[in-house]
């Protein structure tokens, strides 16, 4: 295998990853659109905009057919990288009687990274139940709102000022009568309250105009107006950072899943290789910062470097023992560094990685290569570049899900925003890993 054939190998695990991370991201977009549409037709009382269902169904089956794309073209990438690194001594040395188990079984540590593989499971279904709780908890909030509107008291109330905020949501301050007309008031009037009112209908107000305030009998410090559902804004918080943080960590959980699964395939093709490691931070701070890399060098003299891959199991707390015992499993992108403990734990501990380099013959140290200053100004254009980009695209998506708003489309809007947000994860990697290879090209 030559250099340039390492190169395509490396080049079909990030095009592989991307997809995956594009399938992903379709496939909670069906999901989402599939349980909103279902939930829209179950509702009593729901009533569809005109041509909402019609772009529902077209949105599912979009979805659904480029999540489909995405996993044909990741599966053609596998079987395409797969045939190129068939040959594993280009990483591992040969197996001899000198990479035995000794103070560790191999044997057993090979079979425990299955359970990895079931704990990364474990971690997609709770990202599932997060974002079912999420979609719950607005489905709760909308039924509420609809609710005190069907059912709640309606009188004429005034506005008394209208604030819009730097942070936090834009209020209305009203004041309205409560038990107008009831017995309990025989002078008929009641008694005046006031509250604030979430204002995120976009309608204007002016201080005095007369609006029509909905309050719940039982507890007439829950209002709302014909507009203004007045959704709880710490429920609506803590409801849309459940959402961000459900989306991505559902993405982060399926991809770990997906390579821990072939890490303990490749390591059971492979077997252990018994070597000398030192865990090297990414120190002092760079602006293109990166995992730690892992120096290995194996009985045999040959040296090979590893970074450590995303991951729970990480290897800088390893960096306090340099030149240490370890066994290295694996080939090309699906590689384990088997540490004989943790820092803090005694049993072994498995560190993730993938190669950045074929395994070599040992060689002196070489002198440090500058900085060369053409290359620092390509890679901070770049960036710069990518920051407005991204900026742009988060623009765009703020005006689009306000313009759905607007439009009373808030399930559609709901999954622009989860979907318009998980887009520029497989996105940003493709576009760094391109922008390492360009500075080479040139």
């Amino acid at each position: 295998m030559t250099l340039g054939m390492d190169r395509d190998a490396t080049k079909h695990r990030r095009w592989q990853n991307t997809f995956l991370a594009g399938a992903i991201v379709f496939g909670m977009a069906a999901l989402g659109d599939a349980a909103g549409t279902s939930y829209a037709l179950s509702a009593p009382g729901y009533v569809f905009a005109d041509g909402e269902l019609t772009g529902e169904i077209l949105v599912l089956a979009l979805a659904v057919a480029l999540m489909l794309g995405c996993v044909a073209l990741g599966r053609r990438h596998d079987r395409q990288r797969a045939s190129l690194v068939a040959e594993h001594e280009h990483w591992l040395p040969p197996l001899t009687e000198r990479d035995g188990q000794g103070q560790v079984d191999l044997d057993v540590e090979t079979a425990r990274l299955r359970p990895l593989v079931v704990r990364s499971v474990g971690l997609v279904l709770g990202w599932l139940a997060v974002l079912a709780g999420v979609v719950a908890g607005f489905v709760a909030m909308s039924a509420s709102a609809d609710h005190l509107l069907k059912t709640g008291t309606r009188v004429t109330g005034e506005v008394l000022g209208v604030y819009k905020h730097s942070r936090g949501e834009d209020t209305i301050h009203v004041e309205y009568p409560v038990g107008y007309g009831d017995v309990a008031y025989p002078t008929g009037y009641g008694d005046l309250r006031f509250a604030d009112i979430v204002w995120d209908s976009g309608r204007s107000y002016r201080k005095g105009q007369r609006i029509t305030v909905i309050y719940d009998k039982a507890d007439p410090a829950r209002v709302r107006t014909l507009e203004e559902t007045n959704d709880d804004p710490a429920w609506t918080w803590v409801l849309t950072v459940g959402t961000a943080a459900g989306g991505i960590g559902l993405v982060l959980s399926v991809i770990a899943a997906v390579n821990w699964r072939r890490r303990s395939r490749a390591v059971r093709a492979t077997g252990w290789r018994i070597a000398s490691v030192t865990v090297v931070p990414d120190k002092p701070m760079r602006s293109n910062r990166h995992l730690p890399d892992i120096n290995v060098r194996y009985r045999d003299g040959t040296t090979i470097t590893l970074r450590a891959a995303t991951s729970s199991h990480g290897a800088a707390p390893l960096k306090h023992e340099p030149n240490r015992r370890a066994w290295i499993g694996g080939t090309d992108r699906d590689m384990v560094v088997l540490f004989p403990h943790g820092r803090w734990r005694e049993p072994p501990y498995a560190v993730p990685a993938y190669a950045l380099n074929l395994r070599v013959a040992a060689q002196p140290a070489a002198a440090p290569v500058p900085e060369d200053p053409e290359q620092v100004a390509f890679v901070k254009r770049k960036v710069r570049w990518f920051v407005i980009a991204l900026f742009g695209w988060f623009a765009a998506l703020v005006a689009v899900s306000v313009l759905l708003m607007v439009l009373n489309l808030l399930w559609p809007m709901f999954f622009v925003v989860v979907v318009g947000s998980l887009v520029p994860l497989p996105l940003t990697q493709l576009y760094f890993s391109r922008m390492r290879t360009a500075p080479e090209k040139k």
